[in-house]
């Protein structure tokens, strides 16, 4: 079986979140490796997180 790997290569840059720091600052509403389309708690704005699978780590979230 393979596993395949799909991270962009891109380190974390900016703010980061583990993946409970992420769970309590965005809800989750979709998936395509390596982005997650989020909407941020605190002001309803929808956008995209990427992440880096080890370590699991949030980051660079760009408002869509």
């Amino acid at each position: 079986m393979t596993i395949h790997n799909y991270d962009s290569g891109r380190q974390p840059t900016g703010e980061q979140w583990t993946t409970e720091e992420a769970r309590e600052a965005f809800e989750f509403i979709g998936f395509a490796a390596p982005f997650v389309v989020v909407v941020r708690k605190s002001d309803g704005v929808k956008g995209m997180l990427e992440f880096t699978h080890r370590p699991r780590v949030y980051f660079d979230f760009q408002p869509v």
